[in-house]
C-alpha cells in the first residue's frame, strides 16, 4: 500500500512518524479505480478529521469481485505541530480521478494518482 504511504509522506515526512496508535478503515468500490480512490480518500479523511498520520499499513481483507472491498489497519500517530513542524509537507485537499492510472503486470503494479 505504498501509494497511501506516499500520500501521507507528501503531507508529513513519515520517517519522523512513530507508531503509537492504530486506525482501521474499510472501503468498497465498483472497480479497482473507484476502490483506489475511496481508499486514498478515506485515509485523507482520517488525517483531516483526526490528524492521524500513517507510518505503516496492514491489509486485513481484500475482495475482488462485483463489489471490490478492502479492509486495512493503519499504524502511526496523531499529528503534533511541535514534533512535526520541520517535517510538514503540502496539504492535500482532495483525491481525484484526474489521470489516475493502474498498470498491472505479472509481478508488480504501478499506480499513478495526482
Amino acid at each position: 500500500m505504498g501509494f497511501a504511504l506516499g500520500m501521507q509522506n507528501y503531507i508529513v515526512e513519515i520517517d519522523h512518524v512513530d507508531i503509537e496508535s492504530e486506525h482501521e478503515i474499510e472501503v468498497t468500490g465498483h472497480d479497482k479505480e473507484s476502490l483506489l480512490y475511496n481508499f486514498l480518500d478515506e485515509w485523507l479523511f482520517v488525517f483531516s478529521t483526526e490528524f492521524f498520520i500513517l507510518k505503516k499499513i496492514e491489509i486485513i481483507d481484500f475482495e475482488r469481485n462485483n463489489n471490490w472491498k478492502i479492509k486495512a489497519k493503519g499504524f502511526g500517530e496523531i499529528f503534533n505541530m511541535e514534533k512535526h513542524r520541520d517535517y510538514r509537507g503540502t496539504e492535500i485537499k482532495a483525491i481525484t480521478y484526474s489521470n489516475m492510472q493502474i498498470h498491472e503486470k505479472e509481478d508488480s503494479t504501478n499506480i499513478f494518482v495526482i
